[in-house]
C-alpha cells in the first residue's frame, strides 16, 4: 500500500500500479548506483578538472556527491561525509586521509585521485586496509615530458635571447648563445619515471642518442625504451641535454650538488622538471653566471626563489612557475582518467593507473 494517493480515492487499481512500479524503479535505480564523494570545493580549478560533459557520463551510473562547503574539507569532515560511499575522489587540497576515513566508511574500497602523487596525501595505513588507491600520474606525466621538450627546444633556439624587452646587449659575450638543433644529440634522461618516460617518447623524431641514470631500471627494460644505462657522473659529462626527472627521495634529496654541477659540459642545455631540492641552487647559480651553459627550471627550492635571488638576473636561465603539468585544457583528463578506472574497478577488473604502498618510495 502507497503511503499517499497522488490520483485521489478514484484513482483505478492499474494507476496505483503504475505508480508503484515506478517509484520502485527509481528507488532501485538510486540504490544500484555507486556513491562518490568528490574533495575539492567549487572553483575555477574545480571547473578545469570536473568539466560538465564528463561529470553529466559519470552522474548516469553515480551518485556524485560535492564540497558545498567553499573550503576544502578537514579529515574529520571527510570521515562523516565519506561514511556510506562507495568511493572518494581527491585531488590538489584534499585533506590527509588516514585510517579514521576508512572505519567511518565501511562501503569504501577505492579512493581516486584526480591529480599526481598521493605521498603524503593518503596514509600508508589506507593501503595496509585493502583500499585501492589510483591516481591520474599518467596523464600528468604527458604533459610534463611535452613541457619538457618544449623548454628543451627553447633553450637550444636560445629563444629568451629574443624576448619582449630583452635588453640588447644581454647575450653579449654569453658562449652558450648559440642556436642549435635537437637533432641527433646526446640527451641524458635522469631518472626514468613516468614523466622521463614520457619525454623519451617525445624524442623519437628527432633520432637522439639517450642516456640514462636510474637505479630501479633493469638493463633489459632498458633495452626494450631504447636508451644505456650510465652512470649519474657518465650522463652528465657525455650529454648535451641534460634533463631531471627523479622524485624525491632520501637518495635524490640534493643528489646534484655542486660537484655534480661542475660537470655539466659547455654549451649543454639543463632542464628541471622534477623537484627543485634535487639539486644545489646557489651552486648551480655561480656555474650559470660564467654562462658556459644554459638552464629552464619549471621547479625550485624553495618555491618561488626569492626576488634578488641570482638565478632571476640570468639571461641564460629561464624560470616558468611550475607550469610544467596539464594545461586548463589537458586537466580534464585527470577526471576522465579516474571515472574510467573507477568503471574498471567496479566491473571486477584491474585499474589502469594503481597506486600501491611500495610505490610511495619512488614517487615524486
Amino acid at each position: 500500500m502507497l503511503p499517499f494517493d497522488p490520483f485521489g480515492k478514484q484513482s483505478s487499481r492499474i494507476e496505483r500500479l503504475c505508480v508503484t512500479m515506478s517509484l520502485k524503479l527509481f528507488e532501485g535505480d538510486f540504490m544500484d548506483k555507486k556513491r562518490v564523494i568528490i574533495t575539492m570545493q567549487k572553483g575555477p580549478l574545480y571547473d578545469n578538472i570536473f568539466q560538465p560533459d564528463i561529470m553529466e557520463d559519470f552522474e548516469s551510473d553515480t551518485n556524485v556527491i560535492l564540497n558545498d562547503l567553499g573550503r576544502g574539507f578537514t579529515t574529520e569532515e571527510l570521515a562523516q561525509r565519506a561514511s556510506d560511499c562507495d568511493a572518494i575522489i581527491t585531488s590538489w587540497g584534499a585533506p590527509h586521509i588516514d585510517l579514521s576515513v576508512v572505519q567511518s566508511a565501511p562501503k569504501l574500497k577505492m579512493i581516486a585521485h584526480a591529480a599526481g602523487t598521493v605521498k603524503g596525501l593518503i596514509a600508508e595505513e589506507v593501503f595496509d586496509a585493502g583500499i585501492t588507491v589510483t591516481n591520474s600520474a599518467s596523464v600528468m606525466a604527458t604533459y610534463v615530458g611535452e613541457f619538457a621538450l618544449t623548454l628543451t627546444l627553447t633553450m637550444l633556439r636560445t629563444l629568451p635571447r629574443y624576448s619582449l624587452g630583452a635588453p640588447a646587449d644581454a647575450w653579449k659575450d654569453i658562449a652558450c648563445a648559440g642556436n642549435e638543433t635537437l637533432f641527433g644529440k646526446t640527451v641524458g634522461i635522469i631518472g626514468l619515471s613516468r614523466t622521463g618516460r614520457s619525454f623519451l617518447r617525445l624524442l623519437a623524431p628527432f633520432n637522439c642518442k639517450v642516456l640514462a641514470y636510474d637505479p630501479y631500471t633493469s638493463e633489459e627494460e632498458a633495452v626494450k625504451l631504447g636508451v644505456k644505462l650510465v652512470s649519474l657522473e657518465e650522463l652528465i659529462t657525455s650529454s648535451k641535454i641534460i634533463s631531471l626527472h627523479a622524485p624525491i627521495t632520501e637518495e635524490t634529496i640534493g643528489m646534484l650538488d655542486a660537484g655534480k654541477i661542475k660537470l655539466i659540459p659547455d654549451g649543454a642545455v639543463f632542464i628541471n622538471t622534477a623537484r627543485g631540492i634535487l639539486l644545489d641552487h646557489d651552486a648551480l647559480a655561480c656555474e650559470l653566471q660564467t654562462g658556459r651553459f644554459k638552464a629552464a627550471l619549471d621547479v625550485t627550492y624553495p618555491e618561488p626563489l626569492p626576488d634578488d635571488h641570482p638565478l632571476r638576473k640570468l639571461p641564460n636561465v629561464l624560470i616558468p612557475p611550475h607550469i610544467a603539468g596539464p594545461t586548463v585544457d589537458g586537466r580534464r583528463d585527470m577526471f576522465r582518467c579516474v571515472v574510467d578506472d573507477l568503471r574498471l574497478f567496479w566491473a571486477g577488473k584491474k585499474p589502469g593507473n594503481v597506486v600501491t604502498r611500495q610505490m610511495l618510495a619512488t614517487m615524486a
